[in-house]
């Protein structure tokens, strides 16, 4: 038979069970708009952690007191240094961990490729602007590296620079969010009860290793005093030489580190990150978050080949005679099987357009409620291929079975 007969017949046995047909479809329908929503969650939280990433700077890199196992919170996909480990004033039943101290920093300012390096000492305080007071994060940052450590540019204002005492750049979203006054440059704000003018504000980050959308930048000697802390630093940022590889200087960063603590790289006590080392981690976090989501949401789908797959074999107890009828008029096994296969395959198309059509609608839906997806034009594809093939497959023993009923026995099929 030509294949545009087979075709047509097929449509016209679809629409011949209207209301089964549908319900069949809807079972593909929820299966592929499952798939492909949960993998594009996936795939937009990696999405969005990577551009967060991609903040950080090729050329950063971040030394924080405790090893490995060391807790990390928030920041960037929850990778984000803990503000005031290792410094800051001591209290909250922290767990203190083996410091690295400004001495070690001046070291370490003296290796080959290190261009900047920015010594820190976290804290936090209440921070008063006006009748509003919160509690924030202060960062006493070196101001001759804070520029280029921050890796941030300036929404409004200035850069901290060395001739400042009592001056504060102010993360975007304290500015914004928590103070609701864009317009707090060259005004007074108070950290534990002590006045600053805030001179700068910087640009939201998204994240970054400074956590500087809301942070309070202060100068480091100050900060020094402010937060009675004067040996022992929070943390590190170096900025690396443009003619050093990152990687060479954080090995040499590490090596130096592990001679100063008299540790070996077994049992280090602090823990060096760059940019390229978040992203790695990162991605095989969301890769197997996306396999995961991605093999619960299949189950939905083939639930939905069981459903063509039931109908199917109900359609060849329908048709029985009018598979006799079309053998006898010479039609060969082959065009049984593949009028089965074809109206096997439209049902599994039509339930994935209509799926990969939910998905885009329930994206829309997520997206408003703040949850991250992206829908790539290969994963559609990929999702309506799919569909198409769970319909061959749940059509294939039905269209065999249909094939292999001898004529006789079919016209006689009541």
């Amino acid at each position: 038979m030509r294949i545009d007969y087979v075709f047509s017949l097929a449509l016209d046995n679809i629409r011949h069970r209207n209301l089964r047909s549908w319900l069949t479809i809807l079972g593909i329908v929820i299966g592929v708009a499952s798939v492909v929503s949960l993998i594009a969650i996936s795939l937009g939280v990696s999405e969005q952690i990577s551009s967060r990433v991609s903040t950080l700077g090729t050329n950063i890199i971040q030394i924080s007191p405790g090893g490995q196992g060391a807790q990390r919170f928030g920041g960037v996909g929850g990778l984000r240094f803990q503000p005031g480990a290792g410094g800051g004033r001591p209290g909250g039943g922290e767990q203190r961990q083996k410091p690295i101290t400004f001495s070690e920093a001046n070291v370490l300012k003296g290796l080959p490729g290190v261009y900047r390096l920015d010594a820190r000492l976290n804290g936090r305080e209440t921070v008063t602007y006006k009748d509003k007071n919160a509690s924030l994060g202060i960062i006493g940052t070196d101001p001759a590296a804070f520029k280029d450590s921050v890796n941030t540019a300036m929404f409004a204002g200035r850069y901290l620079n060395v001739n400042d005492q009592y001056s504060a750049v102010v993360g975007f979203n304290v500015a914004n969010e928590t103070y609701q006054d864009l317009d707090i440059m060259n005004k007074q704000i108070k950290v534990a009860n002590v006045p600053f003018r805030v001179v700068g504000i910087l640009n939201q980050s998204g994240g970054g290793f400074g956590g500087s959308d809301n942070s309070v930048f202060i100068p480091l000697n100050t900060a020094k005093d402010l937060l009675n802390q004067s040996s022992d630093a929070s943390q590190i940022v170096v900025v690396v030489s443009p003619d050093h590889s990152t990687d060479e200087v954080a090995a040499r960063l590490e090596g130096e580190l592990i001679s100063l603590h008299h540790v070996t790289n077994q049992t280090e006590d602090f823990t060096i990150t760059t940019a390229a080392t978040v992203q790695s981690t990162v991605s095989g976090i969301t890769d197997t978050l996306g396999l995961l989501l991605g093999g619960i949401a299949s189950i939905a789908l083939i639930v939905g080949g069981i459903g063509v797959a039931n109908t199917m074999f109900m359609s060849v107890l329908e048709q029985t005679k009018d598979i006799g009828v079309l053998k006898a008029l010479g039609a060969k096994n082959s065009d049984v099987v593949l009028l089965f296969l074809c109206e096997a395959s439209i049902i599994g198309f039509v339930g994935g357009v209509l799926g990969v059509g939910l998905s885009f609608l329930t994206s829309d839906i997520l997206g408003a409620a703040g949850v991250p997806t992206l829908l790539s034009p290969e994963l559609l594809a990929g999702a309506l291929a799919f569909s198409i093939v769970i319909g061959l497959i749940a059509g294939a023993a039905p269209a065999r079975r249909a094939a292999e009923i001898p004529p006789i026995e079919a016209l006689r099929y009541e």
